[in-house]
């Protein structure tokens, strides 16, 4: 902040434009009991853009210590899809570094920033490299891959680098967006990237953000939403140079940016191409923000009439799955117990507690899938519909889908 003013997280110096107000929401921290509920803590989320480098970003954000304290409830490797989505990088970086059976190349070492539950460790150092990760929660996976407990930092990395040297790869999957000091994580992946290594992260993708009214995928946890623009920006205040970027469909679309330092590596046309691409969408411009801003309030009216609609014969709601991004859905839409019976889970870490914000209970799966299952189930992990959709029906499921976003709608 300056002068009352919010500064761009990237450029330091240009003031944010604020464009979309979405009410006071707490942290994705689950809740054990009513009580706990009524001691809630919520902040202002509100984002804005940097007219300068066309970042977003939330306009106060809280502190990552905060917001990942504790046993944090995401767990990556608990979808199919997302298990397939590591496997297939795990097998990109092995190809690219040599590693696997039979390789002849020196052993490769890989650092994970926020390792979250081991998956992508594992799957790597099944491919012969030397794997670490880096995580406040600090679990170890279940083959055992070693993780430093700690907040990734300029100092954390300058340790790390005293004591094992420097990684020849760093990874960091859709943990970019969530660290409060942009510059300071910069700095130690600075410090621990060798000098021909290689920064390769995940983030969602602005653009996807945008033309899919994705504002769900706006939480606390989230700082920053990146386009290329903004992370070329980012990147270059640190000597890195991002010289490949690929689209891919995680988390209803995102980013997969290999970065090295300025001049280590020959830049793909990927980047060019991505830069070309962002050029026609007007990043940068405040009436992209508010034309925006307009469809998520429209959006809000439509999805609580058509549940309202859907209710009107005594019908019964409840949910499936409760995503980190539900949280901003539900509590922007006020849809609580009134208006949905219960959120459905499989996650051992969410079971038996309440929502965020709205106060669901959430409980086992089998509740919706059995005898005495509601008309319909909103599918709040809507960006992965149809895998989410053919599980339920396998697990007997009978009723409708209701899908909220992009454009709320039944599907039967």
């Amino acid at each position: 902040m300056s002068d009352g003013k919010t500064l761009c997280q990237t450029c330091e110096d240009v003031v944010v434009s604020e464009f979309l107000p979405l009410g006071m929401q707490p942290a994705c921290l689950f809740l054990d009991d009513e009580a706990e509920a009524e001691n809630e803590q919520t902040w202002p989320l509100d984002l804005g853009f940097c007219p300068n480098c066309g970042l977003v970003q939330i306009m106060e954000p809280v502190s990552e210590r905060i917001l990942f304290s504790g046993d944090y409830h995401h767990i990556a490797g608990l979808t199919g899809g997302y298990r397939r989505h590591l496997r297939g990088l795990a097998d990109e970086l092995a190809e690219q570094h040599g590693a696997g059976p039979g390789a002849t190349s020196p052993r490769r070492s890989v650092v994970e920033i926020g390792s979250n539950d081991g998956s992508l460790l594992d799957e790597l150092a099944g491919r012969g490299f030397e794997v670490l990760g880096v995580d406040p929660n600090g679990t170890r996976s279940p083959a055992g891959s070693p993780v430093v407990k700690d907040y990734f930092s300029a100092d954390v990395a300058a340790r790390m680098v005293a004591e094992g040297g420097p990684a020849d790869v760093v990874v960091a999957l859709n943990t970019f967006a969530h660290i409060t000091d942009l510059h300071d994580f910069l700095r130690g992946v600075s410090t621990l990237m060798s000098p021909h290594g290689m920064f390769v992260s995940e983030s969602h993708y602005l653009p996807d953000l945008l033309q899919g009214l994705q504002y769900d995928f706006a939480y606390h946890e989230h700082s920053r939403y990146y386009a290329l623009t903004s992370l070329q920006a980012s990147f270059e205040r640190h000597g890195l140079e991002v010289f490949r970027i690929e689209r891919i469909d995680t988390h209803g679309g995102s980013v997969r940016v290999y970065a090295g330092f300025e001049g280590a590596r020959d830049v793909d046309a990927s980047v060019e191409e991505l830069r070309r691409y962002e050029d026609t969408l007007a990043l940068t411009e405040e009436s992209t923000y508010r034309t925006f801003a307009a469809r998520v309030e429209e959006h809000r009216d439509r999805l609580r009439g058509l549940l309202q609609e859907l209710r009107r014969d005594g019908s019964r709601i409840a949910a499936a799955s409760s995503p980190a991004r539900a949280v901003t859905l539900l509590t922007y839409c006020a849809l609580g117990p009134a208006d949905i019976e219960f959120i459905s889970e499989i996650s051992p870490r969410k079971i038996g507690k309440l929502s965020p914000g709205t106060h669901i209970p959430i409980v086992h799966q089998e509740r919706l899938c059995g005898p005495d299952q509601p008309a319909y189930a909103l599918l709040l992990s809507w960006h992965i519909a149809d895998e989410l959709m053919a599980r339920l029906r396998e697990e007997g499921f009978r009723g409708k889908f209701v899908v909220p976003l992009p454009e709320p709608r039944v599907i039967g």
